[in-house]
């Protein structure tokens, strides 16, 4: 845990505030700028080497900087451990749970399945 602590903390979750701020303007502006939305065109986004890489990258900056804030409230406002550790066990699991998803679900697509 020492490598979320104090100033790497703050300083972690600032840069992925930016990775995420970044991808979501990519993101923006591709759609924007594209032909009109349909399945076949987000199918190919996504399931593209480059896009399937920024929706991995997405989700665990999302992931990182979810549990950096949830820890930082979690740590100011729960005042009993057990309920704290409880709290961030749950939290943590559910987050890693969902990058883990992502990360299988883009691999799905490069293996022939899904």
């Amino acid at each position: 845990m020492r490598l979320f602590l104090g100033q790497r903390a703050w300083v972690l979750q600032r840069v992925t505030a930016l990775v995420l701020l970044f991808l979501l303007a990519l993101g923006a502006a591709t759609l924007l700028t594209g032909p009109p939305l349909d399945y076949e065109r987000w199918h190919a986004l996504a399931t593209s080497t480059h896009g399937a890489v920024l929706i991995v990258v997405f989700f665990a900056a999302l992931g990182l900087h979810g549990w950096i804030g949830v820890r930082d409230i979690a740590l100011d406002y729960i005042h009993a451990p057990m309920l704290r550790l409880a709290l961030l066990a749950v939290v943590g699991v559910l987050l890693f749970a969902i990058v883990i998803r992502v990360v299988l679900t883009m691999a799905a697509h490069f293996a022939g399945g899904a």
